[in-house]
């Protein structure tokens, strides 16, 4: 079986509790807390900032001698840059605090996310990080239309999608590029193995990042959360 072939039937299995999860299958149904989806997109500003780094950290680690295949990447990280910017503003528009946001911090769970790759990337085998890619914009076309129908009946306004809208309409082209990576920088067995191990541990860990998005806001509605 050919290696996308292979990659896309695993992913279908690793995403199954992400997709099945409450944050996602709330979305698609329509029946999400809208300050759940708010609180996802401040999660998602941070996790975007730190994607265009982790694409050039991935490049500089990188052992390849297909420049050609080596500046479509480039020009596809420089299409990623101010995408948080986009969350960012779609998290305004939602009534999130703009200014406080870039002073703070991500949750543990979003950072678990990024340093996971991180590490793979830093001491284990760098193409692993074309597998935390390969979800990130495989899942936006798996759920893009529905995720987009489920917030427009939970009253979120198109105007506060524009991170998902960008997304939904940009990653099929970004797919067949990262198919195009995969075929050209995957050269062994270990390598395509780093490549489905960071798959596997990005939908695992995003998972948790949806979760811990809604706990975050379920700690907010404490009581002794307002009394602070």
């Amino acid at each position: 079986m050919h290696k996308v072939d292979i990659l896309a039937q695993e992913w279908k299995l690793s995403a199954g509790a992400l997709l099945e999860g409450e944050f996602l299958s709330g979305l698609t149904a329509g029946t999400l807390d809208p300050e759940y989806y708010r609180a996802y997109i401040r999660e998602t500003y941070f996790n975007a900032a730190q994607n265009v780094k982790n694409m050039s950290l991935f490049q500089a680690h990188l052992q390849t001698s297909n420049r050609s295949l080596e500046a479509k990447f480039l020009k596809h990280a420089a299409m990623e840059i101010g995408h948080d910017e986009m969350a960012l503003a779609d998290y305004g528009i939602l009534g999130g605090d703009v200014a406080a946001a870039r002073r703070s911090r991500p949750l543990p769970t979003t950072e678990a996310m990024a340093a996971f790759i991180v590490f793979q990337i830093q001491h284990r085998n760098p193409l692993a990080y074309l597998g935390y890619l390969y979800h990130l914009e495989a899942l936006p076309i798996e759920i893009g239309e529905q995720a987009l129908s489920g917030l427009a009946r939970i009253g979120v306004p198109r105007e506060a999608t524009t991170f998902l809208n960008e997304h939904a309409e940009a990653d099929p082209v970004h797919v067949k590029w990262n198919r195009e990576y995969i075929e050209g920088f995957v050269r062994s067995d270990e390598d395509f193995e780093a490549l489905l191990y960071g798959m596997r541990g990005t939908c695992e860990l995003h998972a948790a990042m949806f979760q811990g998005s809604i706990e975050s806001v379920r700690r907010s509605r404490l009581p002794q959360a307002k009394a602070a």
